[in-house]
């Protein structure tokens, strides 16, 4: 599958700025598949993500993924509309209710970033994660405030209003989130960055032009009302290529990664 058929697919439901960055994290994971079970998803959110990524290849009787977790004032109750987690919990964002050693594949999907006790989720993710076991994530980095295109404009002040608007807690470097999974233990078998400098900028600037999505959704419940012609529209300038190269991880807005847990 394509970048520009996660595009589409996202661009159909969801506003500009999400498609544009989901879509080439959906891209990205598709070299694990399909992932071996029992499967965990981090932060599931509303799993519309989940459904996107996965579904194509993991599919089995309806359910893409065996556990989706998320903190109480999440989205994850319209997970449970979608029918594609064998079950869903809410937890408390600190200790994962699993025993050691349970998963064989973890995801999370740009979460990391948003938690507040980083380290002691890493060493929980491990925990529960199978020696052999892998563990796929995103997570903002920290040239991605540095990129905005608002930050050419107002400096810090923007900086730190995004960094509050996105409640990004932990905007780290290539080099300081290799750090948080190496102090877990864990083994980087691959890195990839996936937003350039320009790629973060057009999504910065998408925010605003997705404000129609937002009335859309306010007024009717749908991001987006007419999607065929808002793919065409969109589509029409190859907006897949913007995201489309990757990049060296130490410039890069958000990194992919790929780690494991040695055997024992």
């Amino acid at each position: 599958m394509t970048l520009k058929y996660f595009l589409l697919s996202y661009l159909r439901q969801r506003p500009l700025f999400l498609s544009l960055i989901r879509a080439k994290e959906a891209f990205l994971y598709q070299k694990y598949l399909p992932l071996k079970p029992p499967i965990l998803d981090i932060g599931c959110g509303d799993g519309f993500f989940a459904k996107i990524a996965f579904s194509k290849k993991l599919k089995t009787k309806g359910i893409i993924i065996d556990i989706g977790i998320d903190v109480k004032d999440s989205r994850i109750k319209e997970a449970s509309k979608l029918g594609i987690y064998k079950k869903l919990v809410i937890y408390n964002g600190r200790k994962i209710p699993y025993p050691e050693s349970y998963f064989s594949t973890i995801i999370s999907n740009c979460v990391l970033e948003h938690v507040a006790h980083l380290n002691n989720m890493a060493d929980e993710i491990y925990r529960v994660l199978k020696p052999g076991g892998v563990f796929l994530t995103t997570v903002m980095a920290k040239p991605w405030e540095e990129y905005l295109f608002g930050s050419l404009i107002l400096g810090n002040w923007y900086k730190n209003w995004m960094r509050k608007k996105q409640v990004h807690l932990n905007l780290f470097s290539r080099k300081e989130w290799d750090e948080v999974f190496k102090k877990s233990s864990f083994q980087i078998k691959e890195k990839v960055g996936y937003l350039d400098k320009n790629a973060s900028r057009l999504i910065d600037i998408s925010h605003y032009l997705s404000l129609p999505s937002l009335l859309t959704h306010t007024l009717f419940g749908k991001w987006v009302v007419l999607p065929g012609l808002l793919c065409k529209f969109y589509l029409g300038g190859h907006l897949a290529t913007i995201t489309a190269k990757d990049t060296n991880p130490d410039q890069s807005g958000a990194i992919f990664y790929c780690l494991t847990k040695p055997q024992t």
